[in-house]
C-alpha cells in the first residue's frame, strides 16, 4: 500500500513537472505577444514620447495610492512612460507622462480632455505642456490662473507619476516639489458693504462667543450652489471676529467652503480675505473687492461681515 502511494506521488510530481515546463516553453513565446497586445493601443504616443526606443514593456504590478495611474511602461533604456487619469471639473482628464532614466519629464501627451471651453482647455496647449516637459521629478509645477480645477487635476495625475518613478529609483522626495499652491486670484468688482448685493439676503450666525472687546461670530452664509439649487448644496461657512469697541473686522476667516473647488475656494486665499481686516462696519463708504470668477461666492463672505453689524 506503501509502495502505491510513494510511486502515485512520483507520477504526480513528474507530471507536474512537465507541465511546469511545457507552461514555461509555451510563455516565452506567448509573453511578447501578450505585451505587444498590450502595448499596441498606446504604441504611436509611447513613442512620440520616446522617439528613440523600439521596446516598450507594460509593467504588469504597481502601487499607486492616489488611483491616477492606469497604466505603466518600460521603454527599454530610456525611462518610463504613465498614463494617468484624474477627474476635471466636467470630465476626466487622460495624459501619457514620459519620465526619462535621469529622472526628467521628457514628454506630455493629453489623451483625453472635454473640460470647460476656454480655459478648463488649456491644459492641453503648448503653454501648460511646455512649463511640464523639462521638469525634474520633484520640481513643482504651475497651475494655470482661472484653470485652477483643470490644472490640478493635470498636476495631480502628473505628481502619481512622479512618486512612482522616485520610489521605483529611489530617489529622495520631500514632497515640496509636489505641493500644489492655487495661484493669486484676480480681484474684479467692488462691493460696498451697505449696498443692496450684500445686505439683500442676511447669513445665519449660528455660535457668538465674547472676549472682552473682540466677539467671534460663527456664520453661515449662502453661496453659489445653494443659490444656484444643487442637490445637496450647503452654506459657507465663516468666522468673523469683530473688535466691538472700535466697531472694525479684525479678522475673517472661512471654517467650511461648500461651493465649487477650484472656483469658490479662492475667496480662501489671503489676497481676498485681508481687505477685511480693519474694516470699519459703521463706515457707510466700507467695501471690498470681489474674487473674478468668484462673483457669488465672494458675496457670501461679504454677507457674513454685513450679518453681525449691530449684533
Amino acid at each position: 500500500m506503501n509502495k502505491k502511494v510513494v510511486q502515485l506521488t512520483l507520477f504526480l510530481a513528474i507530471i507536474a513537472s512537465i507541465s511546469g515546463g511545457l507552461l514555461s516553453f509555451v510563455n516565452s513565446f506567448t509573453a511578447p505577444i501578450i505585451n505587444e497586445n498590450a502595448i499596441a493601443a498606446e504604441k504611436v504616443t509611447l513613442q512620440l514620447i520616446f522617439p528613440n526606443t523600439e521596446e516598450f514593456v507594460p509593467v504588469a504590478e504597481f502601487e499607486d495610492e492616489t488611483g491616477s495611474i492606469l497604466a505603466i511602461f518600460e521603454a527599454k533604456g530610456a525611462g518610463y512612460a504613465y498614463k494617468v487619469s484624474r477627474m476635471g471639473y466636467a470630465n476626466p482628464i487622460v495624459m501619457m507622462v514620459g519620465i526619462s532614466n535621469d529622472a526628467k519629464i521628457v514628454g506630455l501627451q493629453v489623451l483625453e480632455l472635454s473640460d470647460t471651453p476656454g480655459y478648463g482647455m488649456k491644459i492641453g496647449e503648448a503653454a501648460f505642456i511646455n512649463s511640464v516637459v523639462g521638469k525634474g521629478t520633484t520640481d513643482g509645477l504651475d497651475l494655470i490662473s482661472g484653470a485652477t480645477v483643470s490644472s490640478t487635476a493635470a498636476v495631480t495625475a502628473i505628481n502619481a507619476a512622479r512618486t512612482h518613478f522616485n520610489n521605483l529609483k529611489g530617489i529622495d522626495d520631500d514632497g515640496s516639489g509636489g505641493v500644489i499652491t492655487p495661484p493669486t486670484p484676480e480681484l474684479g468688482e467692488t462691493i460696498a458693504l451697505n449696498s443692496e448685493t450684500a445686505t439683500l439676503i442676511t447669513g445665519n450666525i449660528t455660535n457668538t462667543v465674547v472676549n472682552g472687546d473682540e466677539t467671534v461670530y460663527t456664520v453661515e452664509s449662502n453661496g453659489y450652489r445653494v443659490a444656484e439649487g444643487y442637490e445637496g448644496a450647503k452654506p459657507n461657512v465663516f468666522k468673523v471676529t469683530v473688535n466691538t469697541a472700535t466697531k472694525t473686522v479684525v479678522s475673517l476667516e472661512v471654517l467650511e467652503m461648500n461651493d465649487t473647488v477650484g472656483i469658490g475656494d479662492k475667496v480662501e486665499h489671503e489676497v481676498f480675505l485681508s481687505q477685511f481686516v480693519g474694516l470699519s462696519l459703521e463706515d457707510e463708504n466700507s467695501s471690498v473687492d470681489i474674487v473674478s470668477g468668484s462673483t457669488r461666492t465672494s458675496i457670501s463672505a461679504i454677507r457674513a461681515v454685513v450679518t453681525t453689524i449691530g449684533k
